[in-house]
């Protein structure tokens, strides 16, 4: 679902409350049905809203070609081909590393990043050697599932907080093999996260286990940054769509 429409610049929306541009990006394994209960809520609101499916996650798509420039260069080129400018960009978990690099480069045409319960990408090291994961036994999974990161497990599904069995099916039904070059491959950083205008929306076991903790707390140092907590697990555009639609929608006030 997109809720897309002529509106005014989201620079001026910031500031007045008006209608704001949000691109909606998924993490790992999802497309932007992640997002719909948060789109619905956002439409309702009178905002126009994006929601984006990377590349490797459609049907029939191959995603062991797929790498982590692929994304940014995918998420980059839709602001471009769609002529939008003044947005907020908005990236869960995984997409993060995305969203990060995109701002950082397009600070022309992304106005506010939001992240939530995201990793942040920090230049020469990838997703899984940031994420506190292990990185040889994650890579051996992608090998051994044909170059795709698999998806959570049913088990792993209900060991995480906050998710009904409603939210458990739906993950496990719809989540698919992530492209694993994705998570393996650097970040390639063109400016600072520091210089960023940006909102982080987490869970507070999230920041509290981060092992990002010391990036973290050097960006809580900037004006620019704002930090929200919430507490609905990794996935809260599911277990808390109100509560997040709120913080979204607080950000064109």
């Amino acid at each position: 679902m997109q809720c897309n429409r002529r509106v005014l610049g989201a620079s001026q929306v910031l500031q007045v409350g008006r209608i704001v541009i949000y691109v909606l990006v998924p993490g790992a394994w999802a497309g932007g049905w992640v997002w719909d209960a948060i789109a619905v809520r956002l439409c309702r609101l009178g905002h126009a809203v994006h929601q984006m499916t990377l590349p490797g996650l459609e049907k029939g798509e191959c995603a062991e070609k797929v790498h982590l420039n692929t994304h940014v260069n995918a998420v980059m080129d839709y602001l471009v081909s769609h002529e939008l400018n003044d947005v907020v960009l908005v990236g869960h978990s995984y997409s993060g590393i995305v969203v990060g690099q995109v701002s950082a480069r397009l600070q022309h045409r992304v106005a506010h990043c939001v992240f939530i319960e995201a990793f942040l990408p920090v230049a020469g090291k990838s997703m899984l050697e940031v994420s506190g994961l292990d990185v040889t036994h994650e890579k051996q999974l992608i090998d051994d599932n044909g170059g795709l990161w698999p998806a959570p497990t049913l088990e792993e599904l209900k060991s995480q907080p906050g998710l009904s069995d409603e939210w458990v099916n739906l993950l496990l039904t719809r989540q698919k093999g992530h492209p694993g070059k994705t998570v393996t491959e650097p970040a390639v950083m063109v400016g600072s996260l520091d210089n960023l205008s940006a909102t982080f929306i987490s869970d507070a076991g999230w920041l509290n286990s981060s092992p990002e903790a010391d990036l973290v707390a050097a960006l809580r140092k900037q004006d620019s940054w704002r930090f929200k907590t919430v507490n609905g697990g990794h996935w809260p555009m599911l277990t808390l769509p109100g509560e997040i639609t709120m913080l979204l929608d607080e950000l064109g006030t």
